[in-house]
């Protein structure tokens, strides 16, 4: 074991997160586990469940911490964009730049199982896309979207996103067909505005 131990100072939990996630991202969930986490940071077999006492804690963990960075990178891209169609250019930008480059995260995001942190991991989940719904509510405000359900609109954006992302993660669009798709995906939501911004 080295003695530079990265979870001195009370953050063994963030050190096993941080590896999980690095191994989730190389590997996939299937192959995460505690125990081997515990040999890759380090510290005994046990020293881990104090923080997670089983897998699915884990991955709710790295669900909820998941959210939480899309959450700030579609935040980041509202507040970079001040004129609407650069913003619902910007926020779909950063959702696929996201789902695309940590494609396993995202996939534990939405379809793990959840355990006793469900609730946590549902909320966050809500937070995340606050940004988004809010930028479709100050688009109708404003008159630069049609006045439909928010909530619709977004699920249909946030639909068509995550299917471009998964096409090409899975090899079906080549990654330089991307910008143009994210392109094409914001203009149908602006389809029916003929407000210049």
């Amino acid at each position: 074991m080295s003695s530079a131990r990265p979870y001195h100072h009370g953050n063994l939990r963030q050190a096993v997160l941080d590896r999980a996630a690095v191994m989730l991202r190389d590997k996939g969930a299937a192959e995460l586990s505690l125990r081997a986490l515990a040999g890759e940071i380090g510290v005994t077999h046990a020293a881990p469940r104090r923080y997670f006492p089983d897998r699915q804690a884990l991955l709710d963990a790295l669900a909820v911490e998941g959210f939480a960075r899309l959450g700030a990178r579609l935040r980041e891209a509202v507040a970079a964009a001040p004129q609407y169609r650069h913003q619902v250019r910007a926020v779909a930008g950063a959702y696929v730049d996201f789902t695309v480059s940590d494609a396993n995260l995202v996939e534990l995001m939405f379809a793990h199982k959840r355990g006793a942190e469900g609730p946590t991991v549902a909320h966050s989940a809500a937070a995340a896309f606050a940004p988004m719904l809010e930028m479709f509510r100050r688009g109708q405000a404003e008159g630069l979207l049609p006045s439909d359900d928010p909530e619709r609109t977004g699920l249909i954006f946030l639909a068509t996103l995550q299917g471009v992302a998964n096409l090409v993660n899975c090899g079906v669009i080549p990654v330089d067909q991307l910008e143009e798709l994210i392109d094409d995906a914001v203009l149908q939501v602006l389809r029916t505005t003929q407000a210049s911004t």
